[in-house]
């Protein structure tokens, strides 16, 4: 348990420097809207992510914040809405080498 708990605090302590590196907007949260990479935009409502100006073959991947991966999909299309089946808080999205936090309310 305490081998658990230092592992989710040292992951915390370092994610965010992570996430700042790769992307320089503040993160999604509610209905705002952020851009990876200046081309690709994610929105999201409560547990639908709309993806918009993807490149089409690329992975759609979804991370709790200690690091495992939840969803993932592929890009089939430019601009594509997602349901995901996930609980309610704090996620990491990677679409190619774009990454962004986002929270499923």
């Amino acid at each position: 348990m305490r081998r658990l708990i230092i592992t989710v605090i040292v992951v915390l302590s370092i994610l965010p420097a992570i996430v700042a590196q790769q992307t320089k907007k503040e993160p999604l949260s509610g209905h705002k809207e952020q851009a990876l990479k200046a081309e690709v935009s994610v929105v999201t409502i409560n547990n639908h992510i709309k993806v918009s100006n993807a490149a089409i073959g690329s992975k759609l991947e979804i991370y709790s914040i200690v690091g495992i991966k939840v969803y993932e999909a592929e890009i089939k299309q430019e601009s594509a809405e997602y349901v995901v089946n996930i609980a309610r808080g704090y996620y990491i999205i990677r679409i190619g080498e774009a990454v962004c936090k986002i929270a499923i309310r």
